[in-house]
């Protein structure tokens, strides 16, 4: 079992990588944002729009 943590903080051991997630959820977010403007801007449903090259 894992020792009590506090809520955020990763578990720091053996073979366990420390990972911040706060940054890679900030650009995932601004990500689907941009998409969704895109979207919008071509007026077709968000999802559909290609990011980044072909």
């Amino acid at each position: 079992m894992y020792p009590a943590t506090p809520h955020g903080v990763a578990p720091r051991g053996a073979g366990v990588p420390h990972a911040p997630v706060l940054p890679r959820l900030r650009a995932a977010l601004r990500r689907r944002w941009r998409e969704a403007q895109r979207a919008a801007a071509m007026n077709v449903p968000a999802g559909t729009v290609k990011r980044g090259r072909a």
